[in-house]
C-alpha cells in the first residue's frame, strides 16, 4: 500500500530571493508493499516486516524510542523550524532515519525522493512566475560522513529511487543525512515556488532487487 499526502502551506519548501519569505515543514513518509512482495522472509509464524520512521534538523540528533513512528497511516513531517527559505546556492540539512521494528525478519529497503503533490509548469497568473520548485532541486544522501547516492529533482522516479545493497536486519538503524541545495542560477522565476519533499521507504523482497 502507498500512502497520499496532503498539500498544505506548512509543508512546503519556499525559495527566497529578493527578500521573499516563507513558512513551511518538511516532510518524510514511509511506505510498504504488500505483503506478498516479501513472502519469500517469511517464517511461517506470525512476524511480518515492519519499518518505523523518524527524523530531525537538530545537529547530532539521534532517534530515541519515542521519536519512531509508523508513517504509513499519516505522514511523519519533520519542522524546519524558523529558517525555512532557501535562496539560490543554499542547502539545508536535515537527518532522516529508518529501523526495521520487526522481531526477527530481515527485508531488503529502498528509498525513493518525490514530490507528492507535483504542479509542473504551473505559473502564477498575476506574476507569471513558476510554482513547482523540486524539479530545480539537488539532494545529497550520506550516511557516516560518507555520500552515498546523488540525485535531482529533474530527474526520473528512478534516477530518485535508492535500494541498499544488503537487508535492513531486525532492530536495524539507519539514519540518512540529507543535503538539499538549490543551484547558484535558479533565477526570479522561481522567487514564489515552493515543493513539498517525500522520502518514501519501501520494503522490497531480496528477489525484488
Amino acid at each position: 500500500m502507498t500512502v497520499s499526502s496532503r498539500r498544505a502551506d506548512r509543508a512546503r519548501l519556499v525559495v527566497a530571493g529578493g527578500g521573499l519569505l516563507g513558512v513551511t515543514a518538511l516532510m518524510t513518509t514511509a511506505f510498504f508493499t504488500d505483503f506478498a512482495d516479501l513472502e519469500a522472509q517469511v517464517d511461517g509464524s506470525q512476524n511480518t516486516f515492519d519499518i518505523v520512521v523518524a527524523g530531525s534538523v537538530e545537529p547530532g540528533w539521534r532517534p530515541a524510542d519515542a521519536d519512531w513512528a509508523q508513517g504509513d497511516d499519516e505522514p511523519f513531517l519533520i519542522d524546519l523550524g524558523g529558517s525555512t527559505e532557501l535562496p539560490p546556492g543554499g542547502t539545508k540539512h536535515v537527518r532522516i532515519a529508518v529501523q526495521n521494528a520487526s522481531p526477527r525478519i530481515a527485508g531488503g529497503l529502498e528509498l525513493e525522493l518525490s514530490d507528492p503533490d507535483p504542479q509542473g509548469n504551473a505559473t502564477d497568473p498575476a506574476t507569471g512566475r513558476y510554482l513547482e520548485l523540486f524539479d530545480q532541486l539537488e539532494f545529497e544522501l550520506a550516511a557516516d560522513g560518507a555520500t552515498f547516492f546523488r540525485t535531482a529533482g529533474s530527474g526520473t522516479a528512478a534516477d530518485r529511487t535508492y535500494t541498499w545493497p544488503i537487508p535492513l536486519e531486525p532492530g536495524e538503524v539507519r539514519e540518512i543525512d540529507v543535503a538539499i541545495s538549490l543551484p547558484r542560477d535558479v533565477d526570479d522565476r522561481w522567487q514564489q515556488a515552493s515543493t513539498q519533499i517525500q522520502f518514501g521507504f519501501k520494503a522490497v523482497s531480496e528477489s525484488g532487487k
